[in-house]
């Protein structure tokens, strides 16, 4: 995925279409979430650092930091960080260990037994890594 970037002239719809962690970028400056922070999906990057004053150089940075995180591959064993598991309580009973069944734009698919979670790469524990801090 290397090859692919965020560019100034993309819009709010493809910067989703291009990876999922696109979503989670933009909340983090507070866009998108309420009415008087909404972006519109034509919005060009650019446009929106504009418009909310939030310097391109850092939001573009910060939405390609998308791409330079973990990956994970399809077969990798993960399990569901503590901290999420502990505040949600219908996972009390999911197995500890799951593998990653699909990848798309970014987002990736979990199987736990029987339950399935969709989840950026952040959201999941790879086993081997936690494998080795025990070490």
């Amino acid at each position: 995925m290397s090859d692919q970037r965020f560019t100034q002239d993309m819009t709010v719809d493809q910067a989703f279409a291009l990876h999922a962690g696109a979503r989670r970028v933009f909340a983090r400056f507070h866009l998108g979430g309420c009415s008087n922070c909404a972006i519109s999906e034509t919005h060009t990057i650019a446009g929106i650092s504009e418009d909310y004053g939030i310097p391109l150089p850092m939001l573009l940075d910060s939405l390609n930091a998308l791409f330079d995180g973990g990956t994970l591959s399809v077969g990798d064993k993960v399990r569901i960080p503590d901290e999420i598991r502990s505040k949600i309580p219908q996972l009390a009973n999911v197995p500890e260990i799951g593998e990653i069944t699909s990848v798309e734009h970014g987002a990736y698919m979990a199987e736990f037994g029987e339950v399935r979670l969709q989840g950026l790469a952040e959201d999941f524990v790879p086993v081997e890594a936690t494998a080795t801090k025990a070490s």
